[in-house]
């Protein structure tokens, strides 16, 4: 059985790829590059989205899946799409901390540029899943700049020089560059709320219960139901 938390090896990143490509038939499905982004997103969020939450906008069936012809098939798409995911959570765990974009490269006058704009797409999209809880990174000086180079390239009507920006394949590339260092001040910066998030589900569930017919932890020697748990005593 093949580990949840492996990564992807080339053949089946390319197999992912081509089942994207040609084995879903909206036109909203994503492109392997947008998924890259939109799950990059999803992994820095300050909110855990679950996935039954972001699959369907993978697909644009609306749907956790798409239709296909097995069982078999349908869990092993969903395995690869799940392993590639944790693969960026790896990386954004590992010392030091490191993320690597997907995206395509255009070649143009004989030289090849980084082309980018599916990927902060993607990017752009899975923020939109929790968009509110963003606003708090967004409204700071900080937010703005990390934001920037992912909006340039993935929001329409960014900013009125946008055009300009991005007006050559050069320029894009450049702005480019900018994002794995803006993704991981952005990671950064939603951290600690990560982290004292996890921390507090976990001391919930450690959380002793008493059930209604327990002895009552006062020590009384009463059920708990006949003594503290009593609704005249419930606080």
């Amino acid at each position: 059985m093949i580990d949840a938390f492996s990564p992807l090896t080339d053949d089946e990143f390319h197999e992912l790829d081509m089942f994207l490509l040609n084995e879903v038939e909206p036109d909203e499905a994503m492109t392997i590059d947008i998924l890259d982004g939109y799950l990059h997103a999803i992994a820095i969020a300050p909110t855990t989205v679950h996935p039954k939450q972001w699959l369907p906008k993978v697909w644009g069936t609306g749907t956790f899946m798409p239709p296909m012809d097995s069982i078999d098939q349908l869990n092993h798409v969903l395995g690869l799409v799940m392993r590639h995911f944790n693969g960026i959570i790896a990386g954004l765990q590992s010392e030091p901390r490191e993320i690597s974009p997907v995206w395509a490269t255009r070649e143009y006058r004989g030289k090849e540029y980084d082309e980018a704009e599916g990927w902060a797409y993607g990017f752009v999209e899975g923020m939109r899943l929790c968009w509110d809880d963003w606003k708090p990174l967004l409204d700071t000086p900080e937010g703005q700049a990390w934001f920037r180079p992912v909006a340039l390239l993935g929001e329409d009507d960014f900013c009125a020089d946008q055009d300009e920006l991005t007006k050559t394949p050069a320029r894009r590339a450049k702005i480019a560059q900018q994002i794995p260092e803006a993704v991981l001040a952005m990671h950064a910066y939603w951290l600690p709320l990560r982290q004292a998030v996890y921390e507090r589900e976990v001391a919930k569930a450690m959380q002793p219960k008493v059930g209604r017919n327990d002895p009552c932890p006062c020590g009384s020697g009463k059920k708990f139901k006949k003594c503290c748990g009593a609704a005249a005593n419930l606080h």
